[in-house]
């Protein structure tokens, strides 16, 4: 198989660098070549090479018919140190009309041929090429060398005065493995080896005149390859860069080179005795330009490297492509001045700086967003729940600015979860108002660090890394009146801090529970909050002139700053709930309501249950207790010391009191008393401890 490619010059402004292979200036010293036959190489010497090359020297039949294909020449320089490698089609000195080609590779060169004593070869064996190469890794998109040609420099039998010379280049992955290769030059049967990565093998699945079955491993692949053939003669130095052509985008495991004087894949009887060709500085370039860029489906025009597009830019319609096979483009939006810089570096790049372009396009500028028109921060209570537990109340300060366009900017700044975990900023940008004075975003934010030093480092950058740039939030809001903002967020940072959190900004908070052996509480809340399925609910209106409290039931919602008395024969678990607080005084009828742990006055009644018995007792002074957030006392003006709850009591209406004038007392003796004592006493069968 032959193929004439056009020669593919760089273009004047586009430096190019290259990962190189070694030795490609051939200055380096030379080192005694060893024909490869039989799977190994001989053990003498046969003429030099270039470090780091192979070139086809043949050692005949034990030297005998041994020839020299490869010769150090001038440099393109000029120089005493320059050198370059010049390869000759050499006919066989033991049969000069048997020519051997004139090549080197950076695999191993090899030839192979049934001959005679006289030197003659038997028609259909004669063969040889290269196979292996480097390691390699890289995506070089062209070679450049400088060369010149020479036919026929001396009289030969065999002349060949239109040959074309060859450079040949391929990358690939895998193997491939050719069985029965005859791998020496014989009188009889040459050797035969299993070759690895033949060059036929790897470029077109071909034998060529000898071997037997091809194999590869499942993922052999040839990647890219170039064949060009030199034609004419060039008596001065000649630059000549070839392309390749890609077939995959794949990792390449190796790579080869292969450089002929002669017509590489063509039939040998066409070899020409004495052509020549000298190489010089072969190298690989890695391209960095850029190759195509369209807007929008349209082709952007670029000059010394600069566009204009009259549009809002949009990283979607923009597809850009390098001419560098292995290049990498990384993009650069400026958003203050909507400048797009794109720079494009060639593969090499970590090993040759200097190998990248850059352009730029201008865009339309962005349509300039709303200005802020006043700002106000806001100190509200904040409660942060995770895991569906509640932490202690904290002060927060909410910045919100309003903007122009009647929306918002908010900001909860130096938000610290559970109070030991500094997340940072949580800030929402222009979220809409409406008429009744709400807000609601639902979507992604980016939280940022603290304005304060509350720790090493606020957490919030690491937390929207995690989540792939984008935290989900839900938020919804109110403003109450001119100086108070209610807020609640659900944050989902769960995969982060392994559950999600909400937080109640500006709300209030309280808790209902009713013991479950005492089966009686109170509650009182600053907002309205309705009453649990199984539980009663009632007012304490006054003392009635019997004595006993006068009780009122609130059906279905206990309305705000009420205190109330709570009955419910199971008890109640905690129920935690939140509202916004309404203004008012935390009394009705007899009942006070308290909103924080508060101490008892001396004088009042604090529901208790003592010598299990559950009851209000008059609290006295110096021995107050304490009335728990939520919770609520009772005044009365009496002397009766408790009020306690009926036996047969079916609901918390049936209270009755107790006091030294009406009951009948006993002490533990049995003895009538006319009033309650220090200690244990027996009233109305019950035993009462004073």
């Amino acid at each position: 198989m032959k193929k004439i490619l056009f020669i593919f010059m760089l273009a004047a402004a586009q430096t190019v660098c290259a990962q190189q292979i070694a030795n490609t200036t051939f200055d380096s010293d030379w080192e005694d070549c060893y024909p490869w036959e039989k799977g190994a190489k001989v053990s003498k010497a046969y003429g030099t090479q270039p470090t780091g090359w192979c070139v086809a020297n043949v050692a005949g039949m034990g030297g005998l018919g041994a020839t020299t294909v490869a010769a150090e020449g001038e440099g393109r320089s000029g120089s005493a140190s320059d050198k370059s490698v010049v390869l000759t089609n050499t006919p066989n000195p033991l049969s000069p009309s048997q020519i051997v080609p004139g090549y080197m590779t950076l695999g191993t060169t090899w030839a192979t041929a049934k001959a005679s004593l006289t030197g003659s070869v038997t028609a259909g064996t004669a063969d040889g090429g290269a196979f292996g190469g480097i390691p390699f890794t890289y995506h070089p998109d062209a070679i450049r060398l400088y060369y010149k040609r020479a036919h026929k420099i001396n009289d030969t039998k065999v002349p060949n005065e239109t040959e074309t010379a060859s450079v040949i280049a391929y990358s690939w992955k895998g193997t491939w493995t050719q069985k029965d290769v005859p791998s020496n030059t014989a009188l009889g049967n040459p050797t035969k080896v299993n070759m690895t990565d033949r060059d036929r093998n790897v470029m077109f699945n071909a034998t060529g005149t000898v071997g037997g079955a091809i194999s590869s491993t499942s993922d052999a692949e040839l990647i890219s390859s170039l064949e060009y053939y030199i034609e004419g003669n060039a008596s001065e130095w000649t630059e000549l860069v070839i392309p390749f052509t890609y077939k995959t985008s794949s990792t390449p495991e190796k790579f080869n080179i292969i450089i002929a004087a002669d017509d590489y894949f063509a039939d040998r009887s066409n070899i020409g005795g004495y052509n020549q060709l000298t190489v010089d500085d072969v190298e690989l370039l890695y391209y960095s330009g850029l190759a195509s860029c369209t807007y929008n489906g349209a082709a952007v025009t670029f000059v010394d490297g600069t566009a204009t597009i009259d549009e809002f830019y949009d990283a979607e319609k923009l597809d850009i492509t390098s001419n560098g096979h292995g290049a990498t483009i990384e993009k650069s939006m400026n958003e203050d001045t909507q400048l797009l810089t794109i720079t494009i570096k060639g593969e090499d790049v970590s090993v040759n700086s200097s190998n990248y372009h850059t352009y730029t396009i201008q865009f339309k500028a962005s349509e300039p967003g709303p200005e802020v028109v006043s700002t106000k921060t806001y100190s509200e209570d904040l409660y942060v729940t995770m895991a569906g537990t509640t932490t202690d109340k904290q002060v927060a300060d909410v910045v919100v600015e309003t903007l122009d366009n009647g929306n918002i900017n908010f900001v909860l700044k130096n938000f610290v979860l559970g109070g030991v975990m500094p997340i940072g900023n949580i800030a929402v940008s222009d979220i809409a108002v409406a008429g009744d004075n709400t807000f609601v975003f639902n979507g992604g934010i980016e939280l940022t660090e603290g304005d304060e030093t509350v720790s090493d480092s606020w957490l919030g950058p690491s937390i929207t890394e995690a989540c792939e740039g984008s935290v989900p939030l839900d938020l919804s809001g109110k403003f109450i009146g001119e100086d108070h903002i209610i807020v609640y967020i659900s944050i989902d940072i769960a995969d982060f801090v392994g559950y999600p959190v909400e937080v109640h900004l500006g709300y209030a908070r309280a808790t209902m529970a009713i013991n479950a052996e005492a089966k009686y509480g109170t509650f009182c809340a600053p907002y309205a909050v309705e009453v649990p399925a199984d539980v009663q609910a009632y007012t304490v209106p006054s003392v009635a002139t019997n004595g006993k409290l006068t009780l009122t039931e609130v059906v279905n919602t206990i309305p705000a700053n009420t205190p109330v008395v709570l009955f419910a024969e199971a008890g109640l678990e905690a129920v935690e709930s939140f509202g916004v607080a309404e203004d008012g005084t935390p009394v009705a009828g007899l009942l006070t309501g308290v909103f924080e742990e508060t101490t008892a006055p001396a004088g009042s009644y604090v529901l208790q249950n003592l010598n299990e018995r559950v009851g209000f007792y008059q609290v006295a002074a110096g021995s107050q207790p304490t009335v728990g957030a939520n919770r609520c006392y009772l005044t009365a003006s009496s002397s009766i010391k408790a009020f306690f709850f009926d036996e047969d009591a079916t609901g918390i209406a049936n209270m009755k009191e107790y006091n030294d004038q009406n009951s009948v007392i006993y002490n533990l003796a049995g003895q009538r008393m006319n009033k309650i004592q220090k200690g244990i006493n027996i009233i109305n069968g019950k035993k009462i401890l004073k």
